[in-house]
This record gives C-alpha cells, sequence and structure tokens, in this order.
C-alpha cells in the first residue's frame, strides 16, 4: 500500500497535477506565432513551373523554432505557403525567396539531391533576387518570373 493513506495521498498528488495541467496550457498559448496566408504564382520564361518548391527565408528577426515556410508548386505555377500545417501561412516580415525544381525519375517520384531544372541562383538565398514582405491579413505574391540570366 504505501507509506500515505489512500484519502492523503489525493490530497497530495491531485492539486499538483492540476498546477502542471495549468501551468502548461498558460506557457503554449502565449507564445502561439500568429501566421498570415500567402499564396503566389512561379513562372519561368513566361511559363508555369510545376512540381517546384519555394522556400521562404527571413531576412530579419525570425521567432525562435518556427520552421521556415515552404510550398510546391500545382501545374499552373500556383502555391500556398506552409509554416507548421498545410497552407498555414506565413509570420510576418521580410523574405528572401528561393526557388528548385529537381528531376524526376521514371517512376515519377522526385531524387533527393536530384539535378535542380533552374538557374542554380534561384536556390541560394545569397544570389537569388527574389524577395517578398509578408503583412497582416491575405497576401498575393506579385507572380515570381524567374529567367535564363
Amino acid at each position: 500500500m504505501g507509506p500515505f493513506p489512500g484519502s492523503l495521498r489525493a490530497w497530495v498528488v491531485a492539486p499538483l497535477l492540476g498546477l502542471a495541467v495549468l501551468g502548461g496550457v498558460g506557457c503554449s498559448s502565449g507564445k502561439r506565432v500568429r501566421l498570415y496566408p500567402v499564396r503566389g504564382q512561379v513562372l519561368y520564361q513566361g511559363r508555369p513551373v510545376d512540381r517546384a518548391m519555394v522556400t521562404l527565408h527571413p531576412l530579419g528577426e525570425y521567432p525562435e523554432g518556427l520552421p521556415k515556410p515552404i510550398a510546391y508548386t500545382d501545374a499552373e505555377g500556383r502555391f500556398r505557403m506552409t509554416t507548421e500545417q498545410p497552407g498555414d501561412g506565413v509570420a510576418a516580415g521580410e523574405y528572401a525567396v528561393t526557388v528548385e525544381q529537381r528531376e524526376r525519375t521514371r517512376t515519377g517520384v522526385e531524387k533527393v539531391g536530384g539535378r535542380n531544372l533552374l538557374p542554380a541562383r534561384y536556390a541560394r538565398p545569397e544570389s537569388s533576387d527574389l524577395r517578398c514582405r509578408v503583412e497582416k491579413g491575405q497576401n498575393e505574391l506579385p507572380p515570381l518570373n524567374l529567367s535564363a540570366r
């Protein structure tokens, strides 16, 4: 049975469990980062780019532990940015934008580290000239027009 009678154990353990639960709720609810919807389109030499990965790289302060926003384009080159949940959006701020389109295998599955089909400069934030600003509310980015030069 133990050194404490059942009723005494309940008086000691129950309040401690209640404090732990309330403490956890208070901590997590105050640190939620607000995300705003971001949509756009990728074009290469005027044509939509499908299956491209779009990544936003923060240029200023960014919430610690928050993943970089990413998206994949559809057949029309359109995308919706995701940070934590599909299509949930992006934290407000300034970003460098990178775009990569990886070569497919014969089975239609992307190769990890496969050849990038777009100009290499768009794959690195330091060489990509693509920038965007995410503000409160809905964000529709102007088309990301990629060129061979």
